[in-house]
């Protein structure tokens, strides 16, 4: 059993993202723009564009794309750091503060679709299990990287 676990999570996340892309296709978004946007509102306006990268698990460079269709589509604007110019903070537009509305009940009834049947006693102790696998990594790559 635990060796089919890494197998187990790579493939919950796959379906959970389907799910959610289901869920988002009537507000064409694609999986990359949905993700940029839950993680900003999750990570919270005024991040770099880095800490976002970092947030989401990708490379920067990977993100800007992303960005800059974002921002073509009046969703963020990037505004200059006050302590450090060089540095690009993320921010929602008011369009994209109302597109956000309509992402979070989408993702909200992915949410309840994944989770069926689960009891709210089950969903809270999935929550603690997956939180300390993230934490059990987080913690081995700190060490690996002092």
């Amino acid at each position: 059993m635990e060796n089919n676990i890494g197998w187990h999570l790579s493939r919950a996340a796959y379906a959970w993202r389907q799910a959610v892309d289901h869920f988002m296709s009537d507000l064409n978004l694609t999986q990359t723009r949905w993700v940029a946007l839950l993680h900003l509102d999750r990570t919270g306006e005024g991040c770099s564009q880095k800490e976002l990268a970092e947030d989401i698990g990708v490379e920067q460079p990977s993100l800007l794309r992303t960005l800059n269709l974002l921002e073509e589509a009046d969703l963020i604007e990037r505004k200059p750091c006050a302590e450090d110019a060089r540095i690009k903070t993320l921010w929602f537009t008011p369009k994209g503060r109302q597109l956000m509305e309509a992402v979070e009940e989408r993702a909200k009834a992915a949410r309840l679709q994944m989770l069926n049947g689960f009891d709210e006693n089950e969903c809270k102790q999935l929550y603690l299990l997956l939180s300390r696998v993230i934490d059990n990594a987080n913690n081995f790559f700190s060490k690996e990287v002092q």
